[in-house]
């Protein structure tokens, strides 16, 4: 479809805002329905569709895309804001954003090189998203109760509390079955679980909201999620290098995946010991460095599908990601060896 014409459009709750490459500058609107939206993309056939996320309102739109296999990016709006300024466009309109987005793609997204929007299935993304609420809720109800004094109150709370638990295991319960009804996903679910830290909780967030996973490099894939340091430095000022933007969700899994890794004996708790003790990082700055080691861990192994560092499931084998077989032994003796040593040592002092 090189003749195709791409398409920004500005999405509202009650109607799209349409702008085309080709043809006149006035924007088009139909409505927010699944039927109009349809017939639009039968009679224009663009070859690439262009919109900002809205929390849900773009639903319709990604769903008939999706069943046309039209490819489509979903815009940050952050980009599209720095877009308006850098033109001085101050007045903002449905048909303004329309024409800035689609406007954007071309000049802006072009140069850098389109990467069209991967979305994992839709219902396990929505019962990953809602496990979360409860998950959320049911803390904030169990803190509240810990303070609570008056019987009515504590009463009240935990009726709530017992409601929700009851919602939460129903909801994973129904996360379990969706990943168990995919192949591909109960797979890959196996295979992540294979990673220290990382639990079937953090394992479906990383498939449902991180679709990406195993087909980006290292550094794309961290910057995508908000774990890569992004350097401020002007003249002979330096400033922190901070981390942020990016999937809030799947930072907050794998900042639990870390904290689990580093309580237990694995390499992720020497990577974490060694840069608290030698290279004396804050432990904040470590559990980072952890998170993000984790996240390109389990790129690795989505991309290999083999398990990590040798942890077998049931009819696979491998060896380490990157390392040979006989570093690795090498590595695994000379740590024997130390540990050795420190024991006789401990024996003899004793």
């Amino acid at each position: 479809m090189p003749n195709n014409p791409i398409v920004g459009i500005d999405v509202s709750k009650g109607w799209l805002d349409l702008c085309t490459s080709h043809g006149a500058p006035a924007v088009v609107r139909i409505d927010n329905h699944p039927v109009a939206i349809g017939a639009w993309l039968d009679r224009v056939r663009p070859q690439l569709v262009a919109c900002e996320p809205t929390g849900g309102y773009e639903a319709a739109l990604v769903a008939a895309l999706r069943e046309r296999d039209i490819p489509f990016i979903r815009v940050h709006p952050n980009d599209v804001i720095a877009f308006r300024k850098s033109r001085g466009i101050k007045a903002k309109t449905d048909p303004i954003d329309a024409r800035l987005i689609l406007a954007f793609v071309v000049e802006e997204l072009t140069r850098r090189g389109l990467r069209p929007s991967l979305l994992a299935d839709a219902a396990l993304r929505a019962l990953a998203a809602r496990r979360r609420q409860l998950a959320d809720t049911l803390q904030a109800e169990r803190c509240r109760l810990a303070i609570a004094t008056m019987p009515g109150v504590r009463a009240s709370l935990e009726q709530v509390i017992a409601v929700l638990c009851h919602s939460l295991d129903a909801v994973e319960a129904e996360v379990a079955a969706a990943i168990a009804a995919n192949r591909e996903a109960a797979a890959l679910s196996a295979l992540l679980q294979t990673i220290f830290g990382v639990g079937p909780v953090v394992a479906t967030t990383l498939i449902a909201d991180l679709p990406e996973l195993g087909l980006l490099s290292a550094k794309q894939i961290a910057a995508l999620v908000g774990l890569a340091p992004l350097t401020r430095r002007s003249g002979t000022t330096h400033y922190r290098d901070a981390t942020g933007h990016g999937r809030v969700g799947v930072r907050c899994a794998l900042f639990n995946a870390a904290r689990a890794a580093i309580r237990h004996p694995s390499p992720f708790q020497d990577f974490y010991h060694r840069l608290v003790t030698q290279n004396h990082r804050p432990g904040k700055v470590a559990l980072t460095a952890v998170m993000r080691k984790i996240l390109i861990t389990a790129n690795a192994v989505a991309r290999d599908r083999q398990p990590w560092y040798g942890r077998t499931v049931v009819g696979t084998t491998c060896r380490p990601h990157a390392e040979p077989q006989a570093h690795r032994a090498g590595r695994v003796k000379a740590a024997a060896a130390q540990r050795a040593v420190a024991l006789s040592a401990s024996l003899d002092a004793a």
